[in-house]
């Protein structure tokens, strides 16, 4: 994928219960089901190996994105038009400065929710401020957000891995 460049997203698929329990949500709720777990490009080693930072369990950390290059699995927003370098790399800076913000259990438990249809008891909104705790999809919103690019329409917090599918496959930003 030699398109690929910083601050660019991939909505991947990954194994495992927790990662199938997320795409079995989205197709409760009608949403797309392809992905579960979303990365942000940071930059290309000298090596020639890209990697991300992404949300997860742990916090906020380093990922090596070549398992998810290879991936047929993998959407990308490569197309996606109005974000330049200088954008991009304040989009990479702040993900950066995110490295080891906690994972918000509290927003899975209400990912979980939603897809049984049943009210949100903890969803709420960061309010313009950064995040204390973020999940792997709210992450790359809220840099977005804050960067001023499209992104799914939904709060920053409740953006789950298949509002970027949707949002990436409806406007035929992904490139193979």
């Amino acid at each position: 994928m030699a398109a690929l460049r910083p601050a660019d997203l991939l909505v991947v698929r990954t194994s495992g219960l927790a990662a199938a329990a997320i795409r079995f949500g989205a197709a409760l709720t009608g949403a797309p089901n392809i992905s579960n777990h979303v990365v942000l490009a940071h930059h290309m080693d000298a090596q020639g190996r890209w990697w991300g930072l992404e949300g997860r369990p742990g916090g906020v950390g380093w990922a090596d994105l070549r398992g998810y290059l290879d991936s047929n699995w993998t959407l990308n927003n490569i197309l996606q038009p109005a974000r330049p370098d200088a954008g991009r790399q304040r989009v990479c800076d702040a993900a950066l400065a995110m490295l080891g913000t906690p994972y918000d259990w509290d927003a899975i438990a209400d990912d979980t929710l939603r897809a049984f249809h049943m009210h949100d008891l903890w969803s709420k909104d960061w309010g313009g401020k950064a995040p204390g705790h973020v999940v792997c999809s709210a992450f790359t919103s809220y840099l977005y957000h804050r960067e001023g690019w499209a992104r799914p329409p939904v709060a920053d917090r409740d953006t789950e891995p298949a509002d970027w599918d949707a949002f990436i496959i409806q406007n035929r930003y992904s490139q193979r």
